[in-house]
């Protein structure tokens, strides 16, 4: 068992300094945990995440403008100096968005 000391360790001093980069695209595919990467990549955004307590909280915006002519149906947190796949979520997809409009992630992981 990790303790929560620890967990916060981790989450602070690894996770949050180096999965700073959160790219979604437009794939479809069920997610892998043996995937290295977005089925199809459309954007990116490089943010640092929150810690709170032993929870790492990634919250990112992207305008329609940064998605250009698709909709968005998955989400990966990667290493900024690496591209190592952290997480990937898949979603249905968003449609296309007018350029002034925002989406915004959520994301929300749990050491335990």
């Amino acid at each position: 068992m990790i303790v929560d000391n620890g967990a916060n360790d981790i989450a602070t001093q690894y996770i949050a300094v180096n999965y700073t980069k959160v790219k979604v695209g437009s794939g479809g595919d069920p997610t892998n945990a043996t995937q290295p990467a977005l089925d199809s990549y459309v954007a990116e955004k490089v943010i640092t995440p929150s810690v709170i307590g032993t929870s790492i909280l990634w919250n990112v915006e992207f305008s329609g403008s940064d998605l250009g002519n698709e909709g968005v149906s998955e989400l990966g947190i990667f290493h900024a100096t690496t591209d190592t796949l952290l997480s990937r979520v898949a979603f249905t997809n968003t449609g296309v968005l007018a350029s002034a409009d925002t989406l915004t992630f959520t994301v929300r992981m749990e050491m335990i």
